[in-house]
């Protein structure tokens, strides 16, 4: 009796030890030496430590400069030809002339070049003439506005012929007698007077400008293409 009443109590002891087994919920805990390969690889591939908006997983040009263009592998894009073109230059006549003097053959080969680099450039030729270079002779054989007209369209000639200038390129501009600069540019900084002389031959003269980004005289599109070219566009007709 007294060994039937062990087993029994054997028995219950093993069957409420398998319950709790049963019952019982295991938690593992991750080894802190275990390396976390898979995080280190996520944020290395949503990386872009030269800031170009190329991710580094997929960036050729890994240490681009600040503020460039680039293209899908991250490397910069290079504008062919360079930076864009502004250019400006002034041809002073004889009284009474348009014909260029040669002292200025060494600077339309230059002048030339620099066109020829920015294809995507437009070419403005602005011709003046000085008030006294007018008078009732000259009037019965050449015209006021012929004479600031000539002056122009000697620089396109030179230009076109002699420098193979597209002449849809060039754009030329009758100003006359209008001056487009401050009186004061012309005084003399020895006298603080004004140099009469000196303001009548800059009025014998063609400006010629250039720029790749500059296409129509009528449509600015910044301050700073207004304050260069408005005045011109404003004063000065436009005749081929």
């Amino acid at each position: 009796m007294i060994m039937t009443i062990k087993n029994h109590r054997t028995l219950l002891l093993l069957v409420a030890s398998i319950t709790l087994a049963g019952c019982q919920t295991t938690e593992i805990i991750p080894s802190k030496t275990t390396p976390q390969y898979e995080n280190i690889r996520t944020m290395q591939a949503d990386s872009d430590l030269d800031g170009d908006g190329v991710l580094d997983a997929i960036d050729e040009c890994s240490e681009t400069r600040p503020n460039i263009v680039v293209d899908a592998k991250g490397c910069e894009i290079i504008i062919e030809g360079g930076e864009a073109l502004e250019m400006e230059f002034s041809g002073f006549f004889p009284p009474m002339s348009s014909q260029l003097p040669a002292i200025y053959n060494a600077e339309f080969v230059k002048i030339a070049e620099k066109i020829n680099e920015h294809p995507e450039a437009s070419v403005f030729i602005f011709g003046h003439a000085a008030t006294n270079e007018i008078d009732e002779d000259a009037l019965a054989t050449l015209s006021f506005d012929a004479l600031s007209r000539n002056r122009a369209l000697i620089i396109k000639d030179t230009l076109v012929l002699q420098h193979n200038i597209d002449a849809k390129r060039i754009r030329t501009y009758e100003c006359s007698n209008k001056l487009l600069v401050k009186e004061t540019d012309y005084i003399n900084p020895s006298f603080k007077a004004l140099n009469m002389k000196g303001l009548e031959a800059k009025q014998r003269r063609a400006t010629l400008m250039a720029s790749s980004e500059v296409h129509d005289l009528e449509n600015l599109e910044y301050v700073s293409y207004t304050r260069k070219y408005g005045e011109y566009g404003k004063y000065c007709e436009l005749f081929e």
